[in-house]
C-alpha cells in the first residue's frame, strides 16, 4: 500500500495541507572544536543544566525508575529549550559521545543508561497548553518533560479534554506517546496515537542538527509524513529527541464521574479449588472476546485489570472502571467475572501489583481525576522484568495451566510475593483504526498482558529474571515461546508484543535474527526502516532494539 495514513477511525486534523516540509534549523554556529568535558566537580560552559561526576545529582540523574540500570555517563545535559537541545545534541557528536534521551524515566530496560556517553534530560519541559500547529490549526501541546499525570491535570484543569494515556502516571510522555501510549480510556476513546497531529523532533541528517516538526498532515511519501507516522508507535530513541507532541483540538472529554471496582480472591481458597483460578481466566478471556470490537455498544467504557499474583502474595485482585452513570453493565460485567467459580469474592486483602483498594462496597463513584489517581500502579522504585503479550482470543487450557503452574511453584530463598501476570482489557475504538495508519499494528486485539517480577535484593537478580523467562516461555509453548503473531487465515490467538515493555529476550541489535521487529511492529517495520535510514542515516540514536535501517 502507498505510505498515505488510512483513516479508518483516526480522528481527522483540522487545517490545510501545505506542500513540503517544515524544518527549522536553530541559528546554532557551526561546527568547532569543543574543549574536553571537565573533571569531576569541575565548571562545565552550561553552568547548573550540566551535571557531571561528583555533583550531588549525578547519581539519581544518570538512573531512571528501574533500580537495575546504573551507569556513569560523563555528563548529564539538562534540556531547557529548543536551543539547548540542538546544542546538546551537536556537543555530544562533536565530543564522540553517544547520546540517549530520558523523560521520565522509566524504561524497563537499560536503553537510556549510557556510561561515558551524554544523557539528554528533558524532564525540566513539563509545559502543557494550548497553540496552534505549524499549519495554524488550534491543538493542545505537550512538552517532552511532561509526565503523565501532568498531562492529566492541566488538560483537564484548563481546558476539560484529556488524553487517552496510562494509568502509571510518573511516566514521562516523552517515551509514552511514541510507543502507543493506552490507558483506562483506551476502549473509549483509542489509543494516545490516535489523537496526536504533529511531533517536534531534534533531528540529524547529513551531518546537520536541527529541529523538525512533523504532521499528520503534510504530503503523503514526504519525509516528515513518515517522520510523523514513526512517532505513532515505533517507539523512543530511534529517530531524535522529541521535543514537543501536538494532540487535536478535538480531544475526548473526560467523563465527569466514574466507578471503581475492587474485588479479590484469596489465594488460600484458590488452592483448594484449581478449576475456580482456571474457570476466572476464561471467564475474563471470554467477556473481552465478546465485548472488544470497534463498535461495542455497550462496554466501550470499561477498562478492567486482573491481577494474577504468584500464590504467595495472598489474594488475586480484579480491579474495574466504568466510565457510565448507570451501574448496571458493571455489576453484570462482575457477575460475569465470578460466574461458575465457588471461591467467593471479597474485599481485597493484599496490593496487587502496586494497587490496594479494599472497597467492602465493591464499587464506588467519584470524580474522574480523583480515580485516575487512585488507579496510579507506579509503585516504589525496586528491580524490575517485564514481559508483555496481546491476545485476540480466549486463553488457551494450555495457557491456562502453565499460569497455574507457574503462580503456585515456589523458588527457595527468593520473595516471589510482587511477581504477577497482569491482564488488561483492550480493543473498543483501539480497534477501530486501521493497522498500518499508525505504527501501532495490534488492532484487533481483545487483551493486553504484563508478565512483571519486582524485588530488592540484587542477588536474587538471577531468580527473578529465570523464573518470569519460564513463566512466559512455558505460557506460549505452543507458538514457539513468545505470544506469535497471527496472519490472515492462521489465527494464533495472540498478536507479538508492546514496544513500551521491552524485553531484551526477544533479542537485540546484536543477533543475527532478532524477534523484536517481528513481535513489536510486524508488517509495519519496513516502513519505520525506511524513516530510520531518512532521518538517521548514521544511527546516531541507538539502543538495543532500535529500528535497524535496511543496507
Amino acid at each position: 500500500m502507498d505510505h498515505e495514513i488510512s483513516r479508518r477511525g483516526l480522528l481527522s486534523t483540522a487545517g490545510a495541507v501545505a506542500a513540503g516540509a517544515s524544518v527549522t534549523a536553530l541559528g546554532v554556529a557551526p561546527a568547532r572544536a569543543v574543549p574536553a568535558v571537565p573533571g569531576p566537580g569541575g565548571p562545565s560552559d552550561s553552568g547548573d543544566l550540566r551535571v557531571l561526576p561528583g555533583d550531588g545529582r549525578y547519581e539519581t540523574l544518570s538512573q531512571g525508575f528501574n533500580q537495575r540500570w546504573t551507569s556513569e555517563p560523563a555528563y548529564i545535559q539538562l534540556v531547557t529549550d529548543d536551543r539547548s537541545a540542538v546544542s546538546a545534541v551537536r556537543e555530544a557528536l562533536q565530543r564522540g559521545l553517544r547520546p540517549t534521551v530520558r523523560s521520565g524515566g522509566h524504561c524497563y530496560e537499560d536503553f537510556v543508561e549510557n556510561t561515558g556517553g551524554a544523557i539528554l534530560d528533558l524532564s525540566t519541559r513539563k509545559g502543557v497548553y494550548r497553540t496552534t500547529d505549524k499549519y495554524g490549526a488550534a491543538a493542545y501541546c505537550v512538552e517532552a518533560g511532561a509526565t503523565v499525570w501532568d498531562m492529566y491535570t492541566e488538560l483537564f484543569r484548563k481546558y476539560d479534554v484529556t488524553v487517552p494515556a496510562g494509568s502509571c502516571y510518573s511516566v514521562g510522555a516523552g517515551g509514552h506517546i511514541c510507543g502507543g501510549g493506552y490507558g483506562c480510556l483506551n476502549r473509549r476513546d483509542g489509543l494516545t496515537v490516535d489523537h496526536l497531529t504533529q511531533v517536534d523532533v531534534v533531528t540529524v541528517r547529513d551531518g546537520r542538527a536541527e529541529v523538525t516538526s512533523a504532521h499528520r498532515s503534510d504530503p503523503a511519501g514526504s519525509d516528515t509524513a513518515h517522520l510523523f507516522w514513526a512517532h505513532t508507535g515505533g517507539g523512543g530513541g530511534n529517530f531524535g529527541v522529541v521535543l514537543r507532541y501536538y494532540f487535536a483540538e478535538s480531544l475526548p472529554r473526560p467523563p465527569a464521574r466514574v466507578w471503581l471496582s475492587s474485588i479479590a480472591w484469596p489465594w488460600a481458597e484458590i488452592l483448594k479449588r484449581p478449576e475456580d483460578f482456571t474457570r476466572l481466566m476464561k471467564n475474563f478471556g471470554e467477556f473481552f472476546a465478546a465485548h472488544s470490537g470497534p463498535d461495542e455498544p455497550v462496554y466501550q467504557g470499561l477498562f478492567s485489570i486482573l491481577k494474577l499474583t504468584h500464590r504467595t502474595n495472598g489474594n488475586i485482585a480484579l480491579f474495574s472502571q466504568w466510565a457510565g452513570e448507570d451501574t448496571g453493565p458493571l455489576d453484570e460485567y462482575l457477575s460475569a467475572m465470578e460466574a461458575g467459580l465457588t471461591t467467593p469474592a471479597t474485599v481485597q486483602t493484599d496490593s496487587a501489583g502496586g494497587l490496594f483498594l479494599p472497597y467492602p462496597d465493591r464499587r464506588r463513584q467519584m470524580p474522574w481525576l480523583q480515580a485516575t489517581q487512585t488507579l496510579n500502579g507506579s509503585g516504589a522504585n525496586q528491580r524490575g522484568k517485564y514481559k508483555s503479550a496481546y491476545h485476540r482470543k480466549p486463553f488457551s487450557d494450555h495457557n491456562i495451566g502453565a499460569v497455574w503452574t507457574w503462580l503456585t511453584k515456589d523458588v527457595p530463598g527468593v520473595d516471589l510475593t510482587q511477581t504477577l501476570v497482569q491482564i488488561d482489557s483492550y480493543g473498543g475504538r483501539v480497534n477501530a483504526v486501521d493497522p498500518c495508519a499508525t505504527a501501532v499494528p495490534q488492532r484487533d486485539s481483545c487483551m493486553k498482558l504484563q508478565y512483571q517480577t519486582y524485588w530488592t535484593v540484587p542477588a536474587q537478580d538471577d531468580a527473578h529474571l529465570d523464573f518470569l523467562r519460564g513463566l512466559y516461555q512455558d505460557t506460549y509453548a505452543e507458538t514457539g515461546g513468545v505470544p506469535e503473531i497471527s496472519d490472515p487465515g492462521h489465527d494464533l490467538g495472540t498478536d507479538g508484543c508492546y514496544v513500551n515493555y521491552p524485553d531484551v529476550d526477544l533479542g537485540t541489535t546484536a543477533d543475527p535474527a532478532p524477534q523484536y521487529p517481528r513481535l513489536y511492529y510486524k508488517q509495519n517495520y519496513a516502513r519505520l526502516q525506511l524513516a530510520k535510514r531518512t532521518w538517521d542515516q548514521q544511527n546516531v540514536f541507538h539502543h538495543a532494539q532500535s529500528v535497524v535501517a535496511p543496507d
